[in-house]
């Protein structure tokens, strides 16, 4: 085998494995969004006066909770 072969079987296993996980990392990160606006919508007397900050607050609170680092 050479090593064009190798690196391709490595790659499409990789590719293979790593695609599951970023699609089930993708539906983790979607439910912590929906969560994060479900409760902001529920918090609010009326839900159509939320503020773009609060919306962007959401996207800091998931993304810290995801990269506490970042």
């Amino acid at each position: 085998m050479t090593e064009e072969e190798k690196m391709r079987w490595f790659l499409l296993r990789a590719s293979t494995v790593v695609g599951e996980r970023v699609q089930h990392f993708d539906d983790i990160l979607e439910d912590k969004f929906f969560i994060a606006l479900e409760s902001l919508f529920f918090q609010k007397e009326d839900p159509l006066d939320t503020k773009d900050e609060e919306f962007e607050d959401i996207f800091r609170f998931v993304t810290e909770k995801l990269d506490p680092e970042a």
